[in-house]
């Protein structure tokens, strides 16, 4: 077989079912032997969407997720999409052709130091040197991909290397057991730290989501007894949102983490960047001396920007459900009984939370135009059992995290570097590695217009996506960063860039070009209805809701 044909056995080998991509001429020698391999070809119309359903599909499945994108600047498209998969820590893999090696050294068309464009974002960057060599670079990358901690990897095939005949057998990578225990002595500093606690804390990374401990999670959290909250930007569903002991998303902002953090005794941060922050402030996360348990199967996360009390490097899933092990032999009747109380009290605490959310949304009902609790509310009463949401809602995403349920495993994906563009590609992939499920894409009026083509693709493969968007026909998140940052223009009434006016977007003209089902809602007597045909369409579906065009300051 020729070098090509060997890739794709090794693809193959390893389990993978779709390469995403969008073909240009450097990939014509690997993409002929996509034909016989099994494999399937899902066509993006832009490569920031290919890259974006290639993560996106990741995610969903916690394996490898394969994109083949076009050259130097197929591979520029894909880079904004590609940083996001650095920050979530998907095993993506991109492969870009290159031109023939034979003639770099002159510069042709298209031709550029790939690798170097590509390592900034990526565990291992590699261009492939002699056709022998591709099928061990392929092999190599897919187990550094899905090697904790998981992540990026990019591979450049020139193209005059893909037809030569060699010798392989076309194997996948072989299987590497990485999910590491904890030390014995940590563990047990651990549990000794957390089971004395009158008041401990629990905040809840992406990295359990990742590593499948959600269960082991709950588990300690209720023996504890402890709140829980989710790391800044959490874009994962690591801890039921409907538990009673959770308690959300902490604020990006140092000052907000302290303040949240005040009149605890301990806390046990997992899976977690510690922290990532929205704009510059002063100050420290962690109010002096509190303890401060980090968990995670990356030691370069383990107390990187603030010190910590105790590190431990261990896979979430093992090192949760171990360390919940010994806080049982530890706790006496006297801790589980204070572990009861306090769970009892925030569940409480929660359900005044939740009523008060509630009272919003139904204040709202015929608020005209629409509000965004009230829209995320009724999303939130349509949704089937078991959904899965992809957000990229900028300023309406606040109102998605706190009416949406999020109560099951691999029920939330958001975009973890802010960056746009993502998701509507992201819901392709997580629709295919969810067939079971119903996947809806919560996305801003101006994210769809970073890449309305996954619209096409989706229609392509007939996916029953639902995107609703919350419409408000501007930047309103930008908006509300201008009167934060107390600008002397926000408060002259002036957002220069920020309205998408004159004219406002077709959505509904856009998407059905793209053979997508389209709705426009204006009122909120007809909001669910609409939503509940939409979800009920066997096919791809648009939802573009006009929403209030209010908006307030973010501060940190």
């Amino acid at each position: 077989m020729n070098a090509a044909a060997v890739l794709m056995e090794v693809l193959r080998a390893a389990g993978v079912r779709y390469v995403f991509g969008n073909p240009g001429t450097t990939e014509l020698p690997f993409l002929d032997a996509l034909p016989d391999s099994g494999l399937e070809y899902v066509l993006a119309l832009q490569e920031a969407t290919a890259v974006a359903a290639a993560d996106g599909y990741a995610q969903a499945t916690g394996t490898h997720g394969v994109v083949n994108v076009h050259v130097a600047p197929g591979l520029a498209n894909g880079i904004s999409i590609l940083h996001n998969a650095a920050r979530a820590k998907s095993p993506l893999v991109v492969t870009a052709g290159q031109q023939d090696s034979r003639f770099l050294v002159d510069a042709p068309i298209l031709a550029a130091d790939l690798v170097r464009m590509a390592e900034q974002f990526t565990k291992w960057a590699y261009e492939v040197r002699r056709a022998e060599e591709a099928p061990a670079a392929l092999r190599r990358a897919l187990k550094v991909a899905l090697t904790p901690p998981t992540g990026p990897v990019f591979l450049a095939l020139p193209m005059d290397l893909m037809t030569p005949l060699i010798e392989d057998a076309g194997e996948g990578p072989p299987p590497v057991a990485a999910r590491t225990r904890p030390e014995p002595g940590a563990l047990a500093r651990a549990a000794e730290i957390l089971g004395a606690a009158r008041a401990p804390l629990v905040i809840a990374g992406d990295g359990v989501a990742r590593a499948g401990a959600g269960a082991e999670l709950v588990a300690l959290a209720e023996r504890l007894g402890a709140r829980v909250h989710g790391e800044p930007f959490y874009r994962r569903t690591s801890f039921p949102g409907t538990h009673p002991l959770w308690r959300g998303g902490l604020y990006p902002g140092p000052a907000a983490v302290r303040r949240a953090l005040e009149g605890f005794d301990a806390v046990l941060i997992v899976g977690a960047t510690v922290f990532t922050w929205f704009l510059h402030a002063p100050g420290a996360p962690f109010p002096r001396g509190l303890p401060v348990v980090q968990l995670d199967d990356d030691a370069w996360e383990i107390g990187r920007s603030w010190p910590v009390t105790l590190g431990i490097v261990a896979d979430p899933r093992a090192g949760l459900a171990e360390l919940d092990a010994a806080l049982a032999a530890r706790m006496g009747e006297a801790e589980r009984r204070a572990a009861a109380e306090r769970a009892a009290a925030l569940a409480a605490s929660r359900a005044e939370v939740v009523a008060r959310a509630r009272a919003a949304a139904e204040a709202e009902r015929e608020r005209r135009p629409i509000g965004q609790a009230h829209l995320f509310a009724t999303l939130a009463a349509v949704l089937p059992r078991g959904a899965v949401v992809v957000d990229e809602s900028a300023s309406s995403l606040p109102f998605a995290l706190r009416y949406l349920p999020f109560d099951t495993p691999g029920s939330f994906y958001g975009s973890k570097t802010g960056t746009l563009g993502w998701a509507l590609g992201a819901a392709v992939g997580v629709q295919l590695a969810s067939p079971g499920r119903k996947v809806v894409a919560t996305v801003g009026d101006g994210s769809v217009m970073y890449a309305p083509q996954a619209l096409w693709t989706a229609a392509r493969h007939r996916l029953p996506i639902t995107c609703v968007v919350p419409n408000n026909a501007s930047y309103a998140i930008l908006k509300a960063g201008m009167l934060g940052l107390d600008l002397a223009s926000a408060k002259r009434g002036i957002f220069p860039g920020m309205d998408l006016v004159e004219p406002e977007i077709d959505y509904l003209g856009l998407a059905r070009a793209l053979g997508v089902r389209a709705e426009r809602v204006d009122t909120p007597g007809e909001l669910r209805d609409v939503l509940a045909a939409c979800l009920a369409h066997p096919g791809p579906a648009l939802v573009d809701v006009a929403i209030d065009r209010g908006f307030t300051e973010v501060r940190v």
